[in-house]
């Protein structure tokens, strides 16, 4: 049964973008969404939409932290429609809106003294 947790992962980590729910999962896998569920669970110690509202802030926070790109394009790069909802999940984990943190970033660069 690992089997299905494994590719329920995967699927979830390729295609973060998607609007998944638990339904759409398990008609992917071919399972009902309680036996998906109580797998998932069992084996990753979180349920499907848990495990993938953390896929998508730890690629969230990798785009804060790494592009341009704005909080809202962000968000919707990762699943995220409303970015309310990322900066609420960033916040909660970091601490600070994704706004603020990326301000506090340290610049790269050639800087002269």
């Amino acid at each position: 049964m690992i089997g299905h947790v494994g590719r329920a992962a995967r699927l979830l980590r390729e295609r973060m973008g998607e609007p998944w729910t638990v339904a759409s999962l398990a008609q992917e896998l071919a399972l009902s969404r309680t036996h998906l569920t109580r797998l998932f669970s069992t084996h990753m110690g979180a349920s499907p939409m848990r495990f993938l509202t953390e896929v998508r802030l730890t690629e969230f926070s990798r785009l804060i932290d790494e592009t341009d790109l704005s909080v809202h394009q962000a968000a919707q790069a990762v699943g995220w429609a409303d970015p309310r909802v990322a900066s609420a999940w960033f916040s909660r984990r970091f601490g600070v809106t994704p706004t603020r943190y990326r301000h506090c970033l340290p610049t790269t660069g050639s800087e002269t003294a």
